[in-house]
């Protein structure tokens, strides 16, 4: 049995080996096919490893204080969030830290460095709120938000931008045109929180932002908040923690017990669950548009094979006359077909592999997660290409009678 696979395999080369550019050329749609299926899966399960890992930061006990953004027609005057709903959530049991979240981008001044920084005017309890962590100096403190302090806590990319290699605590930045001293520099975390990413960024005190600045006083003359962000002490209780956080902000703003919510709770665990259903379905669309680019590859060896056993009728004919049968014809083409695919397959992964490390070695945007369950499949997949597109091909060779096989010029 082997010895006669061997032989097959050996006759099925040697008919490739015929004619080697349209061997070649055949064999590409593979090729590209089998690239793309590995690259392109590989940048799914990357993208969607880097959001679970990221979120799995925060931890599913956040909740996000805000106005909807799509309010409720029956509501004809929506109050804001502000700082008199973080007071009162701070207050409930279930709440470990309620901090406010204002969210900005200003242009930061260094010497003759120039830049646009993201900054979050908040308070003390955004350190708790965040599982952030100094790298060097301090965090600001109650004493400095109470007093207008004109303090800032850096972000490690932030401050590689600004102060390239320089030490910048203690160091005096201009952020829209007033001056800020740098007291604390934050370890490179890769986290972000709803459009804030703290390694490009920079905390600044709450009062500080809010007066000083003068950024989006609203017509009331209070500072509405882009939102709170909430962290719950016991995962276990955060339903009913969010009850009373919502009758709270409910009686803050003085809400009708018939009327509808004019602000929204979000949780946290729904965003995480989102954000893996989104990069699942961008994972399966990537191997799609591979699967296609195969499946174009797969046509081509079935158009090829069928040209084959066009221009070799007459081999066919003296291999029947001889004593070969239907199956034995039909098992060498659909051998030809077979061997050419996973020629193609193999070449396809040596050439997946190498971009998809040579894009994760030079791309920090691009998360790349090779997984040897794609390079199978691949594989599995242009075998199954060859089979699939070169039965057809190898049933009408093997159905070719001998006399007319002969006949065929």
């Amino acid at each position: 049995m082997l010895d006669m696979l061997y032989s097959i395999f050996r006759l099925s080369l040697k008919a490739i080996s015929a004619n080697k550019m349209r061997a070649a050329l055949t064999s590409l749609g593979i090729v590209i096919g089998v690239a793309a299926v590995i690259t392109m899966l590989a940048v799914g399960s990357g993208t969607q490893k880097s959001m679970e890992e990221r979120f799995s930061r925060f931890g599913t006990n956040i909740l996000y204080l805000r106005q909807p953004w799509d309010l409720d027609e029956s509501i004809s005057s929506p109050k804001d969030v502000t700082m008199t709903d973080v007071l009162a959530i701070r207050k409930l049991p279930g709440v470990e830290a309620a901090a406010p979240y204002i969210n900005s981008g200003f242009e930061v001044k260094y010497g003759y460095t120039s830049t646009s920084l993201d900054v979050l005017a908040t308070d003390t309890d955004i350190f708790k709120t965040y599982d952030w962590e100094l790298e060097s100096g301090r965090y600001f403190n109650e004493k400095e938000v109470d007093s207008y302090a004109q303090v800032m806590v850096l972000g490690a990319t932030a401050a590689q931008t600004i102060f390239n290699d320089m030490d910048p605590l203690d160091r005096t930045v201009v952020l829209d045109n007033i001056p800020f001293k740098v007291v604390g520099l934050m370890k490179k975390s890769g986290q972000g929180g709803m459009g804030f990413d703290m390694d490009e960024g920079a905390l600044i005190p709450y009062t500080t932002g809010k007066v000083k600045m003068n950024a989006g006083w609203n017509s009331t003359d209070r500072r509405a908040l882009d939102r709170v962000i909430i962290r719950v002490k016991d995962f276990n209780t955060i339903e009913d923690t969010k009850l009373d956080i919502m009758n709270t902000v409910r009686n803050t703003h003085r809400i009708h017990p018939l009327a509808a919510d004019d602000f929204q709770l979000d949780d946290f665990a729904s965003f995480v669950e989102e954000a893996k259903s989104a990069s699942k379905t961008m994972g399966i669309l990537l191997g799609v548009i591979g699967a296609v680019s195969l499946l174009v590859g797969g046509i081509g060896v079935m158009n090829i094979m069928l040209v084959s056993v066009t221009e070799r009728t007459r081999e066919i004919g003296i291999r029947m006359a001889i004593g070969a049968t239907s199956a034995d014809i039909r098992l060498q083409f659909l051998a030809e077909a077979v061997t050419l695919s996973c020629i193609g397959g193999l070449i396809g992964v040596v050439l997946g592999v190498g971009v998809s490390l040579f894009v994760g070695a030079h791309s920090t945007s691009i998360p790349v997660q090779l997984s040897f369950f794609s390079i199978v499949l691949s594989v599995g997949f242009s075998a199954a290409t060859g089979v699939f597109f070169g039965f057809y091909p190898a049933y009408k060779a093997s159905k070719l009678t001998p006399i007319d096989a002969l006949r065929y010029e």
